[in-house]
């Protein structure tokens, strides 16, 4: 029974094989190829495209990388780089050189086994773009200014050549003739050129550019005109609470102190050569105004009036109120002004509010000592804002204006007044809007236009018509206390003052916009 068994399995088994080999075809086993991409590195001007064989198949005649601008690279439709025949499986890379800048490319390993491709992972890259970026540029004096750009990103490709348009047209690219080349360079960088030869209140347009293999790149074009800036001039004397004035197409300043002594010189600026030449003596200290073709210097009750012509200081009337420094002052039309300052009462300081008018040609108190009228006195309405020290006075054609000053009690003041002396007998006066720099003591002021210019450090503008304030150039200069100003023509001069017990001799020029 056994044995029945066991031949009957063994049949069944023959059955089979003999079956199967009957209808089955051949098993084929042939090795398929495999490739795969890896990644992808941007350099400086050199991309590396990274794969991988996986496996060799039954061979690759031909592999590398397919790269295209659209998805899904092919050998159909983008660019074969290739890396020919392969023995051995393993990392395979390809330095690609030549590609613009800022391209979005994809790409993908492939390789050809039996004639036909077959291919790894679609991937992507972009290469970087050249970016240059035009700034701000730097008037350097009234003839130069400094352009100034800088190459943000060199991009994929070396930059051959950088630098600036410039023109009196807004489209300075256009201006071939007017192209200041700076040549190759390989580093990110700022740069910069310096013009020569500018006409003030000109408007002048620049754009900085940088050209590689791919084209040249522009910032955006800018723009300056040579007005509203700073110009450092030859240095004066250093000295603080000094007093200055302008009369005509010079200017003056006088008196003040180094720390060591107070002088009592007068000297005279002339603008057209940048000079100076030492008049005569003066008060050592003062608030100074000028009516007319005379300045006037007011110190502690005595008023002195200045003759440019004679070169001579002649004391006048002296002041009826209380002496006092710290004075506030202006001339308007035939009449000069001073009000408020402050006195040492006894025990405290007293700031006054009296307002006080002064006529030089009024002959009730006689004549001086070369026969002119000694001038006469007569108050006014009082000042209706605080008591103040060293406030700072100005007038605009008709209008007489009082700007911040010291209180004791209340500090710093930034309030702002006009005086009309017309407008009634004693005179009215308007608050205005507040000064809205630094609120001090001892600021200066310099009218150009019918405009002033008040300086604490920052330059701000007050137009009267408006009764606005506009902040203008900053101050490259050192940050000062006291120093002293005055307008000759259309330009503001400033110089001296204390700062951190230094005092300075420094002297600057103010081209402001013209109107």
């Amino acid at each position: 029974m056994m044995n029945r068994k066991i031949l009957l399995r063994v049949f069944l088994f023959s059955v089979i094989l003999i079956v199967f080999a009957v209808t089955c075809k051949k098993i084929d086993l042939t090795r398929e190829a495999l490739v795969q991409t890896n990644s992808f590195s941007i350099g400086n001007g050199t991309i590396t495209l990274t794969g991988t064989i996986i496996d060799l198949g039954e061979g690759i005649s031909n592999h590398g990388f397919v790269m295209s601008i659209t998805p899904g690279p092919s050998i159909s439709n983008g660019v074969v780089l290739s890396l020919g025949s392969a023995s051995k499986t393993g990392q395979f890379t390809y330095n690609l050189s030549e590609a613009g800048g800022g391209i979005n490319f994809y790409f993908r390993a492939f390789a050809i086994t039996g004639g036909e491709p077959i291919y790894g992972e679609s991937s992507n890259f972009s290469t970087p773009d050249l970016v240059v970026t035009t700034q701000t540029a730097t008037i350097q004096s009234k003839s130069s200014a400094i352009l100034n750009g800088v190459i943000n990103d060199l991009g994929f490709e070396s930059v051959t050549d950088h630098g600036f348009y410039w023109a009196e047209d807004p489209t300075p690219q256009n201006f071939s003739q007017n192209k200041i080349s700076l040549g190759a360079t390989t580093d990110a960088t700022t740069f910069n050129y310096t013009l020569t030869e500018l006409t003030p209140y000109t408007d002048y347009y620049y754009v900085a550019y940088a050209t590689n293999n791919t084209g040249t790149k522009y910032g955006n074009p800018q723009h300056f005109k040579m007005d509203n800036f700073w110009v450092q001039l030859g240095d004066f004397s250093g000295r603080v609470f000094a007093f200055a004035f302008s009369l005509g197409d010079y200017g003056y300043i006088g008196g003040g102190t180094d720390g060591n002594e107070w002088f009592g010189d007068l000297y005279q600026y002339n603008a057209s050569d940048d000079s100076w030449i030492n008049e005569t003596g003066s008060p050592t200290s003062g608030t100074a105004f000028t009516i007319g073709n005379m300045a006037y210097v007011y110190n502690n009750g005595h008023l002195y009036q200045f003759d440019p012509v004679q070169s001579s200081w002649t004391e006048k009337t002296l002041f009826p109120g209380i002496p006092r420094d710290g004075v506030f002052a202006f001339g308007i039309g035939d009449r000069g002004f001073i009000g408020s300052g402050s006195y040492w009462n006894i025990d405290h300081t007293e700031y006054l509010t009296d307002v006080w008018e002064f006529n030089p040609k009024d002959l009730t108190n006689g004549t001086d000592i070369i026969g002119n009228a000694m001038g006469r006195w007569i108050r006014k309405t009082d000042f209706p804002g605080t008591g103040r020290w060293n406030a700072e006075g100005f007038s605009i054609t008709t209008y007489g204006y009082v700007c911040s000053g010291y209180n004791e009690t209340s500090g710093n003041l930034s309030d702002f007044w006009e005086f009309d002396p017309f407008s009634t007998y004693m005179g009215e006066w308007t608050q205005k809007t507040d000064y809205p720099g630094i609120a001090d003591s001892d600021l200066i002021s310099f009218i150009i236009l019918n405009r002033a210019y008040v300086f604490n450090d920052e330059l701000w503008q007050y137009n009267p018509a408006s009764d606005y304030w506009t902040i203008k150039a900053d101050f490259p200069g050192q940050t000062r206390y006291a120093p002293v100003g005055f307008a000759i023509g259309n330009h503001g001069y400033m110089g001296t003052g204390e700062s951190s017990g230094s005092y300075l001799n420094d002297f600057w020029e103010y081209i402001p916009e013209l109107y």
